[in-house]
């Protein structure tokens, strides 16, 4: 009997490195674990590795040494771990979906603008979404005299690159932004007389679509604010189930918690217990699932094939929550930094498990 494939989308980056063994932050060997608890076989490719012509696709499978190249018919389904923003690519994943291909996560970079369209929508989540406008500099002047403390961010980005914080104080403002890469040394801030705004914003607005947004005063530890990342994932029963979660904390003078950014992550609990004695911790964990799910079901409204989100999760220090971003591509080695190994693995074997649901059930799930 022939093995049944699985295919794991990987970026090129990813890809080259399957033969030296060194990818980085996502586990080949997760993968393989979580689908031969289901039955199935992974096999690592890239977009430009599938022909839709023919219907075939190269790719690597584990070996008993290493990994070796295969030539098969395109699996059935698909996990997206890659990110793509070419137009072409882009189109031939709609082309597999066409097909009948099970590409879940089809689409893993949505806009900040476009997230936020769709969960303003559902009246159950109104409360929970930071005032939030498109930038110019009328509407930033004009939500900086609302709320005193805004955050600028591009409206496509990801691990807080580009991110700007602004904040008034009697007569005057503080600008704090990095011009570097991912890092969390290229942090600064500058004071500017009250009214104005610094040439930085007017450059970073003009180059690319921005939003301001109300920054949320959010529970702090150890007098840096932290936020929630859950893990949010379609496993076995085809429905939304939390794989875990964890809490991340900013760097010193920065305010923003991306790992990538130099942030910390802590199991949520901890933080919970040290943070905010008097909420009790397990309601508090019910809660923030709950909230979670409930964006999760609001977003695969509008998000076709959608099966794996990374949801960042503010909460205050009165204990009120409030959704932060989305992240179609969840990175989850978070969950290690926090010495969580068992919710990292689990973020791996929920896709598996909902890959044995569609194989088993031949149609997407109706909720």
């Amino acid at each position: 009997m022939h093995p049944e494939f699985v295919g794991i989308l990987l970026n090129n980056n990813t890809y080259r490195r399957i033969s030296s063994g060194r990818i980085g932050t996502e586990s080949l060997a997760n993968h393989e674990e979580a689908a031969a608890m289901y039955g199935l076989v992974p096999c690592f490719f890239t977009i430009h590795h599938i022909s839709l012509d023919t219907g075939m696709v190269t790719g690597y499978m584990p070996a008993p040494s290493g990994y070796r190249l295969i030539h098969i018919p395109i699996p059935r389904a698909i996990h997206m771990r890659a990110i793509y923003h070419n137009r072409r690519e882009l189109n031939r994943i709609d082309d597999l979906i066409q097909q009948g291909i099970y590409v879940f996560n089809g689409r893993t970079r949505y806009g900040k603008d476009t997230i936020h369209h769709m969960l303003v929508q559902d009246p159950g989540l109104t409360e929970a979404l930071p005032h939030t406008v498109k930038a110019t500099p009328g509407s930033i002047r004009s939500m900086l005299s609302q709320h005193g403390d805004l955050v600028l961010k591009p409206c496509s980005g990801s691990i807080g690159i580009g991110i700007m914080r602004l904040k008034s104080s009697p007569g005057r403002q503080r600008l704090t932004y990095s011009r570097s890469s991912p890092s969390a040394k290229g942090w600064r801030t500058v004071t500017l007389a009250e009214g104005r705004l610094h040439p930085l914003i007017y450059q970073r607005i003009r180059r690319a679509p921005f939003l301001v947004q109300e920054r949320i005063p959010l529970a702090e530890y150890k007098g840096r604010p932290f936020d929630i990342r859950v893990t949010v994932q379609r496993g076995g029963s085809g429905s939304w189930e939390i794989a875990g979660m964890f809490a991340k904390t900013s760097p010193p003078q920065t305010f923003v918690s991306n790992i990538a950014q130099g942030g910390s992550a802590y199991q949520v609990p901890d933080i919970l217990t040290r943070c905010m004695p008097n909420a009790p911790v397990g309601a508090t964990l019910e809660r923030i699932a709950e909230f979670s799910l409930h964006i999760a079901r609001t977003l695969s409204l509008f998000i076709p094939n959608a099966a794996d989100f990374g949801l960042d999760i503010g909460i205050t220090e009165d204990e009120r929550l409030y959704f932060i971003e989305c992240n179609g591509c969840d990175q989850r080695y978070g969950f290690l930094e926090a010495g969580m190994g068992e919710a990292w693995k689990n973020s791996y074997r929920n896709p598996m498990a909902f890959v044995r649901y569609l194989y088993d059930n031949h149609a997407w799930p109706s909720y």
